[in-house]
């Protein structure tokens, strides 16, 4: 019989990326937008825009991308937000 290790996925969510994603869900309905006319917009999978909102970054395959996206979004919507590295927050625990 074989057996496969498990490996356990980061918790990539916090109340801090929560507040952070309802800032940019708030922004993006004040200017009548839906979450999928932003991600055609500039072009961005509707799932990380979904992610970014609800502040749940597991849906990125790594930490360049969701922080490459995030500066994307928060460009979109002229929101002067800083990245809350979840990614190095998770290594101090």
């Amino acid at each position: 019989m074989q057996t496969s290790a498990i490996e356990a996925q980061p918790n990539l969510k916090s109340a801090h990326t929560c507040k952070i994603g309802k800032v940019f869900a708030e922004r993006r309905k004040l200017l009548s937008l839906s979450e999928s006319q932003v991600a055609s917009e500039i072009f961005v999978n509707v799932n990380y825009i979904k992610g970014i909102e609800h502040g749940d970054y597991s849906i990125f395959p790594a930490r360049v991308f969701a922080l490459q996206y995030f500066k994307k979004y928060a460009n979109f919507l002229d929101l002067k937000l800083d990245f809350f590295d979840i990614y190095n927050s998770e290594q101090d625990l």
